[in-house]
């Protein structure tokens, strides 16, 4: 009697450990799968988004032939891309040094003033808010923004108030720049200059506190 117990419990025991491995396979697929699906959709692929230095575009996300991904990234933040052939936005998270973008750090945005016909910077916080704050600045466009005579200008990004193209962030915690450049006057899709690294202002990070 003994022994067919023993036989029965190392049944019992060889059908639980199937079953684990089982689930324990089935954990790793479906958590390995949404964490796949949740990154593509969250920070794009090789055919979806463009990265020069900090800034991302998904500039492929208006193309017929753009990948689901790119589709899922805007409709989960519930936004509709303007066309590529007259509009190119990009975002940056992180400096030019890789280092992410937070309220409590100063930094200047240094770049060239663009062809395009219309362009602007702004800041918002890591949820896509613009951050509230007393002076209403929350961007800088081609007719505001205050430009050397060599066409270059600098944005400064920071709690407390600066002389020039000043851009507040408060205490938001993680910040984004948002880069819109539109024009309607020709494709800037196929324009080869807004697509060359150095064109694109850098960002820089000055202190932090």
């Amino acid at each position: 009697m003994n022994f067919e117990l023993y036989l029965l419990r190392q049944r019992l025991m060889a059908i639980i450990a199937r079953v684990s491995d089982i689930a324990l396979f089935i954990g790793i697929v479906l958590i390995g799968g949404i964490g796949t699906h949740w990154y593509m959709v969250d920070a794009g692929s090789v055919l979806s988004v463009e990265r020069i230095g900090p800034w991302v575009s998904w500039g492929q996300a208006t193309r017929r032939n753009s990948d689901p991904y790119a589709r899922a990234h805007f409709a989960r933040l519930g936004a509709l891309p303007l066309s590529s052939e007259i509009s190119r936005t990009y975002v940056a998270h992180t400096d030019n040094s890789g280092h992410t973008l937070y309220s409590s750090c100063d930094y200047t945005i240094e770049g060239q003033a663009f062809r395009a016909g219309w362009w602007s910077i702004s800041v918002f916080d890591n949820d896509g808010a613009l951050i509230e704050n007393p002076a209403g600045r929350y961007s800088f466009t081609r007719d505001t923004m205050a430009i050397a005579p060599d066409g270059r200008f600098v944005v400064s990004v920071a709690r407390d108030a600066r002389s020039g193209n000043w851009l507040p962030t408060g205490g938001a915690g993680r910040l984004a720049v948002m880069l819109v450049l539109q024009d309607d006057r020709s494709s800037i899709a196929d324009d080869a200059l807004t697509h060359e690294g150095e064109t694109l202002p850098s960002i820089t990070q000055v202190k932090c506190r």
